[in-house]
């Protein structure tokens, strides 16, 4: 296997697990939804800037051009994020993003010439079983509504249109540059459903800073290593790395919220882990394209 294909894999699970934070960090956070979101991105858009310079690159008008269709996606696909952890459960909202390789697994042969081994479907299929096992054992009492999961649901769709869209502005754009030019027009795009929404953009608390921070640095270089992924990685495979969201959110979510995880769940994030332990170890026969960095 190649250097960068091994490299990518590991920074496509690596993502996961700095990703899976991203719902306990929005339920302990006591912030309205769009304020949230919009310093979430400005300190983001500072930290990824930072590491643009210590590498010794910039953000070109050309390169900020071509990361709109991104970065607008992005942006929504936060909105949508937050009212819907605000709504249902994590583990509830986990279990629906993970079905995102259902969409992609259909689309990826048309947009990008990826055809997956016939065994990547024997286990994509035990792996969506699984979802369904975890989302029927999740305790959804109390903190899950009917528009929460359907939030979800928009949710999965926004960020499958996200990954499409970046797999192929990697073409042209390095890693860090595309995130931080995304993140600038994520961060634009957000702006308009705070007054729709009668939200303010003022500074929140100081009590509160903690938690943006947390979320803008640590699933923040979850998404930048979701795109340096994107370079190397078929994006089947990708979306199906991310079927570990299953896993480690609501146990993260157990850990830092204290919401429950029952013996049927429990049993259907070890079917998940189990199929995608196969998966990542049969890649699709076609490589990605080249990239840049």
């Amino acid at each position: 296997m190649e250097r960068q294909a091994v490299i990518g894999r590991v920074a496509a699970v690596g993502a996961v697990f700095l990703m899976s934070f991203g719902p306990s960090i929005v339920k302990l956070a006591d912030v309205a939804e769009i304020t949230f979101i919009f310093w979430r991105l400005l300190v983001a858009v500072v930290f990824y800037s930072l590491l643009l310079v210590v590498t010794g690159r910039r953000l070109l008008w050309e390169d900020l051009r071509r990361c709109i269709p991104g970065g607008v996606l992005f942006g929504v696909n936060l909105v949508f994020f937050i009212l819907t952890m605000r709504r249902t459960s994590a583990a509830n909202a986990v279990v629906i993003a993970s079905l995102q390789p259902v969409v992609l697994i259909g689309i990826a042969g048309p947009l990008f010439g990826e055809r997956p081994r016939p065994s990547i479907y024997l286990w994509s299929a035990m792996a969506m079983g699984g979802v369904v096992v975890a989302m029927t054992g999740a305790d959804a009492t109390g903190v899950a509504t009917r528009t929460g999961d359907l939030l979800a649901v928009g949710t999965m769709l926004l960020f499958a249109a996200y990954y499409v869209v970046s797999k192929r502005s990697r073409v042209n754009l390095d890693s860090a540059t595309y995130q931080v030019g995304l993140t600038v027009v994520a961060t634009l795009t957000v702006l308009p459903f705070a007054p729709v929404m009668g939200q303010s953009l003022a500074p929140p608390p100081v009590d509160q800073w903690t938690w943006i921070a947390l979320m803008a640095v640590i699933p923040g270089t979850g998404h930048l290593l979701t795109n340096y992924a994107l370079g190397h990685v078929p994006i089947i495979l990708m979306s199906l790395v991310g079927l570990l969201f299953t896993a480690v959110a609501p146990l993260y979510a157990w850990w830092l919220v204290g919401e429950t995880i029952g013996g049927v769940q429990a049993l259907g994030m070890a079917l998940v882990i189990a199929a995608l332990a196969v998966v990542v170890t049969r890649p699709v026969e076609k490589p990605p394209a080249l990239t840049v960095g």
